[in-house]
Order: C-alpha cells, then structure tokens, then sequence
C-alpha cells in the first residue's frame, strides 16, 4: 500500500507539472506572437495550433487534477445537508457513477483515438500527427476516473466503519501513513 500512496504523489506531482508548464507555455507562446506581429511584422506560424494542443492538455490533465483535488463541479444542494453515513452513501454512488462515466469516455476515446491514428491526419503548422495530441483525451479521462473511484473507495472506508466520517460532504483525502 505504500507503493500506492507513493505513485499516487508521483502522479499528483507530474499532474502539476504538466498544467503548470502548459498554462505558462501558453502564456509565453501568446506573448511571444504578439511580440513577433507587432514588432517584427512576423507571427510565429505555429502558435494558434500549438496553443489549441496545450489547450487539450490543460483541459484533460486539468479534469484528472480537479477530480484528485475535489475541484470538481459538483451539484452538492441535496448532500450538503446530509452527515455521517448517508452522506458517505450518498457520495459512494456519486462517485462510482461518476467514475462509471470517466472511464466509459475514456474507452470511447481510446476508439477515437484510433480511428485518428488510422486516417493519419497530420496537424497543418506543426505537422503532428494529431492521434498523438488526442491520447491525452483518454489518459485524462481514465486518471479522472481512477480518482473518482478513490473518492468511493474513500467513502465505503467510511461506511465499513475503518476512517471516520468526514464532518461535512466534502471528499477529504486519505492519511498519510507513517
């Protein structure tokens, strides 16, 4: 178990790195154009394409990092005001439903993923094959089902009565162990 706990922060730390990089990628990718057009009479040819790319990166590892971190859009209405075990109930099937649908996308993604790489589209400025930009699509979906599948492993812990309930709905994380 402490392999896991070690991979899970190993993933959580690249996660990281990927959004952070990518968004100041953009960033200096946008600035950069803008610099090169208004100075130089040059834009970078390749900087709309490269910014929707990064743009799919932000997007897919951001949905993995937003579901490990409990970001997520969530409708919390109902289960704001339920305690203890319902709301652990209530959560687990939330969450497994949840999960259900990340993982479902990511196979259907993984489908699309293919048919791309059989037509073998190429983008236009970069020349990238585009399948090799699509496969974020599935990874990202898939670590965010894994996520939500943790959440619910997180939620019947505590109706098994081994971690104690949270005091409101949110999705805590687990303990670090020593």
């Amino acid at each position: 178990m402490v392999w896991l706990r070690k991979l899970d922060w190993a993933l959580e730390k690249l996660e990281a790195l990927i959004l952070a990089s990518s968004i100041l990628a953009m960033a200096l990718n946008s600035v950069s154009n803008v610099f090169g057009r208004y100075l130089f009479n040059q834009s970078l040819y390749f900087s709309e394409e490269l910014n929707q790319f990064l743009i799919i990166f932000v997007t897919f590892v951001g949905c993995s990092y937003a579901a490990r971190q409990s970001r997520h859009v969530s409708m919390s209405a109902f289960i704001e005001h339920l305690t203890g075990k319902p709301a652990a109930v209530t959560l687990l099937l939330i969450n497994l439903l949840t999960a259900a649908l990340m993982l479902w996308l990511a196979w259907a993604a993984i489908g699309y993923v293919e048919s791309a790489a059989r037509i073998g589209r190429s983008s236009s400025a970069l020349q990238v094959p585009l399948h090799y930009i699509y496969l974020l699509i599935p990874l990202g979906l898939g670590m965010s089902g894994l996520q939500f599948l943790r959440h619910a492993f997180t939620q019947l812990l505590v109706l098994l009565g081994r971690r104690e309930a949270p005091p409101r709905h949110v999705d805590a994380p687990l303990p670090p162990q020593a």
